[in-house]
């Protein structure tokens, strides 16, 4: 009988309870509905839009284009072979120089003292040299002329009415003396006298040689293009230091990347453009390029004569094409060109585990194909199989 009871009592106070709450005022009750938090909208995502290409017929040319310069076709970096404090600088830029011309040398006035006591030892080595030839030349003519004397006298002997045996004995002897002086003296002068001048003449051409390793010297008749040398500067050995070029004649040089090089080859034709003159273009071909690229040099070279530029030999005279020599020039090299074939620009095509592909639109739906790529550039693919002109490719 306890339950009834007490569910009766739960009754009541939460009839009280609700009752209170009717007597809120107004206000305050609206104004706890007007705070209830308002829900977040949840946005409607956004669908990406893929690009979409067409098919297009037309040319693909497939070619390497850089910059370059308008250079002498000879031109030289010139160094010291050895370490040095430089003693006269004798020209300056746009000097012109004839071959052989020393241009520069580095402190060498005890090398110069050497040379000039070698050169008197050397002149005096040769002096008694000339001096023993001629004493030589007196003496073997006067042994074949005393050789000639026995000789006549031994046969007048022989030939006489009564020839006495010992006579003829003694004369023979004389005869046999007079050939064996005529052969001793038929080896020259002493070898002693010619190895002193071999060994003067090889301490001249040793200094020299070291002299002419302090030395800069024109290696051909041309112009000083650059020149970084000042009296009393030290200088290190095989350290470029100026440059001298035949600007007679000009071409284009230009210092590629090794990729920029394994994509062309030596005898391909190109066109040249003076960045200076626009519209200008010159017809040209790839003359030579550095090794292991082309015929500029081997590994087996000395490092000097490896010329590391790629070089373009132009058609036109600078006459006639109006450049000058430090022009800047703009190159193309074709390296192949097709005519009507189509073509989709690379970001088209797709590459999956080696397959290429694109995806077609057809009547609003997607078709994947494999294509046969032909030439490929940065801008255009060659499409050989798979497509037609006029398709819409939708992009990754």
């Amino acid at each position: 009988m306890k339950h009834p009871i007490a569910l009766l009592c739960a009754c009541a106070v939460i009839a009280t309870l609700m009752g209170g709450c009717a007597f809120l005022p107004t206000s305050r009750t609206q104004r706890l509905a007007n705070d209830a938090p308002t829900p977040t909208p949840i946005p409607t995502s956004i669908v990406p839009t893929k690009p979409t290409y067409i098919v297009e017929k037309g040319e693909v040319i497939d070619e390497v284009i850089f910059n370059g310069r308008i250079s002498p076709v000879v031109e030289d970096e010139l160094f010291f072979r050895t370490d040095g404090r430089i003693r006269t600088v004798f020209v300056k830029r746009d000097d012109e120089v004839t071959e052989g011309q020393v241009l520069a040398d580095l402190e060498i006035a005890a090398l110069e003292r050497s040379l000039e006591q070698a050169e008197l030892e050397l002149a005096r080595a040769r002096s008694r040299q000339e001096t023993a030839e001629r004493n030589m030349a007196y003496d073997q003519e006067e042994a074949a002329a005393n050789l000639e004397i026995a000789q006549l006298q031994l046969s007048s002997l022989r030939s006489s009415p009564r020839p006495e045996n010992a006579a003829i004995s003694i004369q023979e002897e004389r005869v046999r003396l007079a050939e064996l002086a005529v052969e001793r003296l038929s080896h020259g002068i002493d070898s002693l006298i010619i190895n002193d001048v071999d060994s003067a003449a090889l301490q001249v051409s040793k200094l020299e040689a070291e002299i002419e390793e302090a030395q800069i010297i024109a290696p051909f008749d041309g112009r000083v293009m650059s020149i970084s040398l000042t009296p009393g500067q030290a200088v290190e050995g095989y350290r470029p230091v100026v440059v001298v070029a035949d600007v007679s004649a000009l071409e284009v040089s230009s210092d590629l990347l090794s990729n920029q090089m394994s994509d062309i080859q030596e005898n391909m034709d190109a066109t040249v453009s003076l960045l200076n003159s626009p519209g200008v273009e010159i017809d040209g071909f790839i003359r030579q390029m550095p090794y292991p690229y082309g015929s500029g040099g081997s590994a087996g070279d000395k490092v000097e004569d490896r010329d590391k530029s790629t070089r373009i030999r132009l058609e036109v005279s600078p006459d006639e094409a109006g450049y000058e020599l430090g022009d800047l020039v703009r190159v193309v090299v074709v390296r192949e060109r097709k005519d009507d074939v189509f073509w989709l620009p690379p970001q088209a095509i797709r590459n999956f585990d080696g397959r290429r592909f694109v995806v077609l639109v057809e009547d609003e739906a997607q078709r994947r194909v494999d294509v046969l790529v032909g030439i490929e550039t940065q801008t255009r693919v060659e499409l050989e199989e798979g497509v037609e002109a006029g398709q819409v490719v939708i992009g990754p």
